[in-house]
């Protein structure tokens, strides 16, 4: 009986451990899906703003196209003067408006890689953790097997009154 005591300790510490390292696993596990989950929506985002992107040219050209052709019907030059003026003001402020659905892409799509690797940092630590865990275990484990004197440790002697 004596023995049996150290013995189901370290079996206990020994479930333990492998508890922990699982727990970790499966924490990893969850940290790295959302990183790739995070990897895709960051591709999403930038596919996502190269079409908004070029949506926004081409209906800026086509803006720019039915002003030329108003002009054009009402007899007004478009090459010199206040046309000239209205549809090169038009063409920055679509150039910035593109530039500016790129830009706000980008950031979203940074954001997105930035989860990715908070993620993947998550589940590198979840498996350290494990790891230390699971020797933490062990060792209690075995401490007190050893303590309780069935292992040649402590006074040997079980109380049984």
């Amino acid at each position: 009986m004596a023995m049996a005591i150290p013995i189901m300790m370290v079996v206990g510490a020994a479930v333990s451990a492998v508890g922990a390292v699982r727990q970790a696993q499966a924490q990893a596990g969850a940290a790295r899906y959302n990183a790739q989950i995070a990897e895709q929506n960051s591709q999403i985002a930038t596919a996502q703003g190269n079409a908004a992107a070029e949506a926004q040219s081409r209906d800026a050209q086509r803006k720019m196209g039915a002003m030329v052709a108003s002009y054009g019907a009402a007899g007004v030059d478009v090459s010199s003067g206040s046309p000239a003026d209205v549809l090169a003001d038009s063409a920055r402020s679509a150039a910035l408006d593109n530039l500016t659905i790129r830009y706000n892409s980008k950031l979203r799509a940074m954001g997105f890689d930035q989860q990715a690797a908070l993620d993947r940092s998550t589940a590198d630590n979840a498996d350290t953790a494990g790891y230390i865990n699971a020797t933490s275990s062990l060792l209690q484990g075995a401490g007190k097997a050893f303590g309780s004197g069935g292992f040649g440790g402590g006074t040997g002697n079980v109380n049984t009154t």
